[in-house]
């Protein structure tokens, strides 16, 4: 039977880390909300809160090995809490500027900067989606710098969207029972295969 992190058997020095990090993450996500004037502030606010990860990881790595099982179950329950926040503040900017992305700018976007975002599993792993957005995020200035003929705002306003889309995927196999118990399977799967990994993911 699956065990999720909420569920399995954590020791007291895991359970503290996963609520310290997560007040932390609720912070960030609480004092972004309040200063979302553009979409290029939302960018650079989503860049500084997927850069949290390093932090949780590397306290992570102080109590217990990242390649082993209890490590990496904290990490990916921290990743899960930060990725649902990534969403909301993203989501919240998107509902106030009510602006709709050019289709085609999206779709230069999914090009140049997630080409593999097609073929993620059904249900993607935390943290191959926070590389995935992370990765899009650095490399959106010199796209943006470059323009391929649309004005910078444009494209930050699909960026929004187009990070929204990646996020809702993941997020959507943690909002039902069902999908969240083949998304935990699929989950424990990628831990087995990270413990026989030396890649240190």
């Amino acid at each position: 039977m699956s065990r999720s992190a909420d569920k399995m058997d954590l020791s007291p020095q895991a359970k503290k880390l996963i609520e310290q990090h997560s007040r932390a993450i609720e912070t960030q996500t609480d004092e972004t909300l309040k200063k979302l004037t553009s979409a290029a502030t939302v960018l650079a606010a989503s860049c500084a809160v997927l850069n949290l990860r390093s932090r949780y990881v590397g306290a992570a790595g102080e109590h217990f090995s990242v390649q082993e099982y209890e490590g990496i179950q904290v990490v990916d329950a921290l990743d899960e809490r930060l990725l649902r926040s990534l969403k909301t503040i993203l989501s919240a900017y998107a509902e106030r500027a009510r602006k709709k992305p050019d289709p085609k700018a999206l779709e230069l976007l999914e090009t140049k900067l997630t080409p593999g975002a097609k073929e993620l599993p059904q249900y993607p792993v935390g943290y191959v989606v926070h590389f995935m957005l992370f990765s899009a995020i650095q490399a959106f200035d010199a796209l943006a710098e470059e323009g391929h003929g649309f004005e910078v705002p444009a494209l930050e306003t699909a960026m929004i969207h187009h990070l929204l889309g990646i996020l809702e995927r993941y997020v959507t196999t943690r909002e039902k029972p069902v999908t969240r118990h083949f998304r935990d399977v699929a989950r424990e799967y990628s831990v087995v295969m990270r413990l026989k990994c030396q890649c240190g993911a």
